[in-house]
């Protein structure tokens, strides 16, 4: 319990519930913000933007009023700042009383009479981002605890994976716009040549003729697949409550599974857009009968702890060195793929704001295990 009498299960709760709301990023940051406000106990907290070489700091989000000392939009020196020394540390960085530690003379202090903060820096797509910092203008009568740290970085953690997602979103409706471009500048000479060999194959039989429409054929499947590689990375719009069991036994149902079997472990319910979380199970499930054998048998179930579910088969497995590279486009072992399933398979997982990793199941198999999920 904090000393706001908030518990850590209700700021959590709260935050989830926070981060499930469709809202733009500065908005949804200043909500998840005032959640880690009243937890800490603190006068107000912020999402800086950050930029060292330019000695740049804004507040992106804040609780601060507009009259207040770090409203939305300040801009100062960084280098007048506590969020430097959480960047020079890598990690959190807390401060009870800042003189009491011995930074009366700090720069943050002289400039600011802050007392108190806690910081730990945002870090986007393997760049520095900025900081989630919580300030107090008086001291804190206790040291902030491991509960609270570990809550501040929990929420720092989701707001990056917001922030990623929101730079991914405007990447892929670039790669959107160049692949409808691209395949409908193919699609022109491509109808010509197939139109043109089926008048040829009604009047002659010919091998090469076969072949060549076959060619064609697989042209058009590589061009539909492009084109759903980059629908399927733009982010969701809605979601609501999935059942694992259910979702991943119609989606069985719908795909050609030979002799395959599926087993669902375990119940788990979530909250995610049924339709894509459809993609990602139908391309597993393809997968693993394409690589496991027409007599494999995939199992399905919630990770431990709740935080998410995995897709495993019996099948072969995912050599350890290829495990970060069979979700790149193009990549297949197969003779008949076009090696983009696993990649519309991250493109769905990413757009939930999820993450997935490939490793091996107990029996050697290939695992996937899809994490951040958020309960329902």
């Amino acid at each position: 319990m904090s000393d706001s009498g908030l518990s850590a299960g209700t700021a959590r709760k709260e935050l989830y519930e926070v981060m499930r709301l469709d809202l733009p990023f500065e908005e949804k940051a200043t909500r998840a913000l005032s959640v880690g406000e009243r937890f800490l106990g603190v006068d107000n907290g912020h999402v800086t933007r950050i930029d060292p070489e330019s000695n740049y700091w804004q507040a992106v989000a804040s609780t601060d009023p507009p009259d207040g000392s770090f409203p939305a939009g300040l801009v100062t020196d960084f280098d007048a700042t506590y969020c430097r020394r959480a960047i020079e540390s890598g990690g959190s960085l807390a401060l009870s009383d800042a003189p009491e530690a011995g930074w009366g003379d700090d720069p943050a202090f002289e400039a600011h009479g802050l007392h108190c903060y806690h910081g730990t820096p945002l870090v986007v797509d393997g760049d520095l981002y900025g900081t989630v910092c919580f300030v107090s203008e008086a001291p804190r009568e206790r040291p902030f605890s491991e509960v609270e740290t570990t809550f501040a970085e929990l929420l720092a953690r989701m707001l990056e994976r917001e922030l990623e997602r929101r730079q991914m979103t405007a990447t892929i409706e670039r790669y959107e716009e160049f692949a409808s471009v691209l395949s409908h500048d193919l699609r022109n000479p491509l109808n010509v040549a197939q139109g043109r060999v089926d008048l040829e194959r009604s009047e002659r039989e010919s091998e090469n003729l076969a072949v060549v429409a076959r060619s064609l054929d697989r042209i058009e499947s590589i061009i539909a697949s492009v084109l759903r590689v980059a629908r399927e990375g733009r982010d969701i719009d809605a979601t609501s409550v999935v059942s694992l069991s259910t979702l991943a036994e119609r989606c069985w149902e719908s795909i050609d599974v030979a002799d395959a079997t599926l087993v669902v472990d375990e119940e788990f319910t979530f909250r995610a857009d049924a339709e894509r979380v459809r993609g990602i199970f139908e391309n597993l499930f393809r997968n693993a009968v394409e690589h496991g054998g027409d007599d494999v048998t995939i199992r399905v179930g919630p990770l431990d702890g709740g935080e998410g579910f995995y897709v495993e088969d019996d099948g072969p497995g995912i050599p350890e060195s290829d495990r970060e590279t069979v979700f790149d486009p193009g990549y297949t072992t197969g003779r008949e793929g076009v090696g983009l399933g696993l990649s519309i398979v991250e493109g769905g997982v990413e757009a939930h704001g999820w993450r997935i990793e490939a490793t091996d199941a107990e029996t050697g198999g290939a695992r996937f295990e899809i994490r951040d999920v958020i309960p329902a």
